[in-house]
Order: C-alpha cells, then sequence, then structure tokens
C-alpha cells in the first residue's frame, strides 16, 4: 500500500530520476497533419503532462488541430479582406460566408478542447483560482483616486 501524505523533495527526486519524461513517451502527432497542425499539437501535447494523452486521445486531437488550423486559415483572409468590395453585394456576401465558416470552426475546436479537457476552466481548480484573486491587491477604484495637484 502506497505512503499517505505529501511526498518529500527527496522522492520526488528519485522519481523524477527513475521515470524522467522523453519526448517518446508523449503522444507524437499523426503522420498525415501538416505542418502547422503538427505546430498545433506540440503546443499543446507540450503544455500539458505526458501522460496526458494517450493513444485514446490522438482521434480529436487530429481534429482539434485541423480546426484550429482551418480557422487560423479563414482569419486570414478575413483579415486581407479589402474593404471596397464591401460595396458590392457578392463582397458583402463572400465577407459573410467566410465569417459563418470561422465561426464554425472555432465553434467546433472550442466543443473539441472542453472535450478534451485543455480549456482554462477544465484545467484550473476553482478554489485556487478564488484564492488567488482574494490574495491579490484591491485596486482604488476610480472615484477614490484623488486627482494630484
Amino acid at each position: 500500500m502506497a505512503q499517505r501524505g505529501r511526498k518529500s523533495a527527496a522522492e520526488v527526486a528519485v522519481a523524477a530520476h527513475l521515470a524522467p519524461v522523453t519526448s517518446a513517451s508523449r503522444l507524437m502527432p499523426s503522420a498525415h497533419l501538416s505542418d502547422a497542425e503538427q505546430v498545433v499539437w506540440a503546443r499543446l501535447v507540450n503544455d500539458h503532462a505526458a501522460s496526458a494523452f494517450t493513444e485514446t486521445h490522438r482521434d480529436l486531437l487530429d481534429l482539434y488541430c485541423q480546426h484550429v488550423v482551418t480557422a487560423q486559415v479563414l482569419d486570414d483572409e478575413i483579415k486581407g479582406f479589402d474593404r471596397e468590395w464591401l460595396r458590392d453585394d457578392d463582397g458583402l456576401k463572400r465577407y459573410d460566408r467566410l465569417l459563418a465558416m470561422r465561426e464554425r470552426e472555432v465553434r467546433s475546436a472550442s466543443s473539441l478542447a472542453t472535450r478534451l479537457r485543455i480549456t482554462r476552466q477544465a484545467t484550473t481548480d476553482p478554489k485556487t483560482v478564488g484564492r488567488s484573486n482574494a490574495s491579490q491587491g484591491r485596486a482604488r477604484k476610480p472615484w477614490e483616486v484623488l486627482e494630484a495637484k
């Protein structure tokens, strides 16, 4: 049976030497992902513990990375859209279609992030967040600030 309570610093150090985290122990990206999708994959997987994702998560991770990159591509298209084109009905329809496509991609990525439990809400403990907010110094309200003369 395991020992109860906190582990000592020595135990943690020994455990780190016995089973170091290597890149081989992390889930590697699928071969069919593009370079941009593999960058998103690496950023996501490296931001979590090595054991956070297993082979079971692969399909959802693939889809998440694809949706994120597609949303970025659509965002680039929207940013490059010339405002002069909005004067024409065809330009307005195209702009509206781009916005709708980006929204679908972002919603899909958000839904997958929730299911993968990688959102901020899923990764932070509500009690800890409340404690950190309470420990921060309170700023003065705008009406409490005295004008310097």
